[in-house]
């Protein structure tokens, strides 16, 4: 079942196993937005440093992107393109069925599904298996 996933693909479903090993799979706490995704594997750098992380907020909301990021520190582009890429990275995810996309209030947060958590623990046998 996890074949054929980028390695994006498989970071984001490692980020949401983290994500719900920490928190359990209750509340918006535990769903993984894509703010979280554009911090941990790209580096982005956060620009209002005064707004609280979405991923650590007790309410789980997210924020707009832009109150996070400033594009022209990272780059027109590159902000551009990133986002362009972790939206189909997700949307593929969500259409495999491992990644259920959830709305809370006002914002879109992700969680994986019981075939995502599958997938997610065969590549970390896979992973020492490897070693």
């Amino acid at each position: 079942m996890a074949r054929g996933l980028s390695s994006l693909q498989r970071q984001i479903l490692g980020l949401a196993w983290t994500r719900e090993q920490a928190h359990g799979t209750r509340g918006a706490i535990s769903l993984l937005f894509p703010q979280e995704i554009y911090v941990r594997i790209y580096h982005w750098p956060i620009t209002h440093p005064a707004a609280a992380f979405p991923w650590d907020r007790e309410q789980g909301l997210a924020l707009q992107q832009s109150v996070h990021f400033q594009p022209s520190v990272i780059g027109i582009r590159r902000y551009h393109a990133t986002m362009v890429t972790v939206s189909r990275a997700l949307g593929r995810l969500q259409r495999r069925g491992l990644l259920r996309r959830r709305q809370v209030k006002w914002a879109v947060g992700w969680c994986l599904t019981d075939a995502g958590r599958l997938v997610v623990q065969q590549l970390s046998v896979d992973f020492v298996d490897k070693r």
